[in-house]
């Protein structure tokens, strides 16, 4: 994986892929009640997991639940720790806290699309496979008047989603680390100034 989150985490990349397989699969099983997969074809081309808050109840309930899931998720993927040790495990899910989706409480109550996930397979790179999703996907976003938030660490992405008219509202720095976290908005109208504001790092004014 290319992604400098992942490296950061796993930087041994001889586990890196073993490791990221076991974790991928209990976080998409963790977040399948709540979200569609989106794809290109058949072959997979490009994949995208889309997580819809709409899907998660706004109950006290709701909210338990999905937190039991979270715990139930962390506690399968430990068996990573055999490849990278407690020390570890415990570091990278303190990452992965640190670098979490929190910051979308400043949509409050309006419902969004977060486009969780989105790979394309290394040889289908370049080949317009990404706008095959993303075009679709906020198409529905205009159509619903709904907001699509994404998150990536990765400062060369920041131009690809740019073209699709996300902007960033929060940069979120990982403490001790040069990694950051562009935290981006799509939102169907241009009078929504409130996400619009000059894109800053948390903790400023």
């Amino acid at each position: 994986m290319e992604d400098p989150m992942y490296r950061h985490i796993l930087p041994d990349e001889s586990v890196r892929l073993r490791a990221l397989e076991i974790f991928f699969q209990r976080y998409i099983e963790m977040l399948e009640p709540y979200s569609d997969l989106y794809t290109t074809s058949e072959q997979y081309e490009a994949v995208a997991l889309v997580f819809r808050s709409n899907a998660m109840a706004d109950t006290l309930w709701a909210k338990v639940k999905y937190m039991k899931q979270i715990i139930v998720a962390i506690i399968k993927a430990s068996s990573i720790s055999r490849l990278i040790g407690i020390r570890g495990y415990v570091r990278g899910v303190s990452i992965l806290r640190s670098m979490s989706s929190s910051w979308l409480s400043m949509l409050g109550d309006r419902p969004y699309l977060h486009l969780d996930m989105l790979v394309v397979q290394q040889r289908y790179r370049g080949k317009g496979y990404v706008s095959k999703i993303m075009e679709p996907l906020l198409a529905e976003c205009r159509a619903n008047d709904t907001v699509c938030t994404l998150e990536t660490q990765t400062p060369s992405n920041l131009p690809m989603y740019k073209h699709y008219h996300f902007r960033t509202v929060n940069v979120i720095p990982l403490p001790n680390s040069l990694l950051e976290q562009y935290c981006m908005v799509y939102t169907p109208t241009d009078t929504d100034t409130d996400f619009y504001s000059e894109s800053r790092t948390e903790g400023e004014p």
